[in-house]
């Protein structure tokens, strides 16, 4: 057995066991056709295109056809609500603070809701590109606005949401890319999805609940804090409760988990190493549920057997 015949078993051990049994020597004799006879390493692109058909295959076996189509109206689904809850916090800020009389930063938080307004509003439309684009300039100047911000801040005296910090690069690093990362995932959510959209749940019904829900949080503010505060949490259980009973929307609450954790905890994630870690998990289950979404109608496809260009 040669060097580069042996690297290559190694490689096909991403497929499944019977999986092996049945092609190993097929694919094996494929791959090693198109080496040439002094190679002795499997090239990049055929080491990416065996271990990305041996994941394929197992994740077609994980997730069922009817469990894909789910996950298709899931993503479908996280990637309206995303810039929805954007938009909805923050009206909710406007709110509070125009309950307070305090005018001069209500009308920052307002502003700073309306490009997810549009972009709620390009989704309903069914204008993708258009969502994409919008979605994306918004997160870039989040991040510009934060960077120009914390750069203008006096030495030691830099604020990432509510929390003080002590100056320095890591630390402006790590400001933008919290100020950035829900408008961020929003963005690629929207991008991944196939079909952004409520899909299964409806228009209709679905504008009724996220209605009922921001009138709920808006009148939780201006009535008083013992109202308020029971008035809020209860909309938001009655949601949740409701959500969770759907396989729907089981996968929609753990699509949209990371993006949620980071917009409502941001204290928990000021340093630059917590931030990385989040964004890397996030990154990779927006990447797993993508490709579960795009497999989707083509569920009932059998496995195939790639060959070293991905045939």
């Amino acid at each position: 057995m040669t060097a580069l015949e042996r690297r290559y078993r190694r490689l096909l051990a991403w497929y499944p066991k019977d999986h092996r049994a049945r092609h190993e020597e097929e694919m094996l004799a494929v791959l090693l056709a198109s080496s040439t006879p002094d190679q002795n390493r499997p090239a990049g692109r055929d080491a990416l295109d065996v271990v990305r058909g041996g994941l394929a295959i197992r994740l077609h076996r994980v997730a069922p056809p009817g469990s894909r189509r789910r996950w298709r109206a899931a993503v479908d689904l996280a990637a309206l609500l995303a810039p929805l809850t954007l938009f909805g916090a923050g009206l909710f800020r406007a709110a509070g603070y125009a309950g307070r009389f305090a005018f001069d930063l209500a009308l920052p938080n307002l502003v700073h809701a309306l490009p997810y307004g549009l972009v709620v509003l390009l989704v309903w439309l069914g204008r993708r590109w258009a969502t994409i684009a919008c979605a994306w300039a918004t997160a870039a100047l989040h991040a510009a606005e934060s960077m120009v911000w914390l750069l203008s801040l006096p030495e030691g005296t830099m604020v990432v949401g509510d929390v003080l910090l002590v100056s320095g690069r890591p630390l402006i690093a790590a400001g933008v890319l919290l100020s950035a990362f829900p408008a961020c995932v929003c963005a690629a959510m929207l991008t991944l999805a196939p079909s952004p959209g409520p899909g299964p749940v409806g228009s209709r019904r679905l504008l009724v609940w996220a209605g009922g829900v921001l009138a709920v949080c808006v009148v939780g503010v201006l009535l008083p804090k013992v109202f308020g505060a029971v008035l809020m949490p209860a909309a938001l259980g009655t949601v949740a409760v409701m959500a969770l009973r759907s396989p729907v929307g089981r996968r929609t609450a753990a699509i949209l988990t990371p993006f949620l954790v980071v917009a409502v905890m941001r204290s928990w994630f000021t340093d630059l190493a917590s931030l990385t870690a989040v964004t890397v998990a996030t990154a990779a289950l927006l990447g797993v549920t993508a490709w579960l979404a795009r497999t989707g109608k083509a569920s009932h496809a059998p496995d195939r057997v790639p060959g070293p260009s991905g045939s």
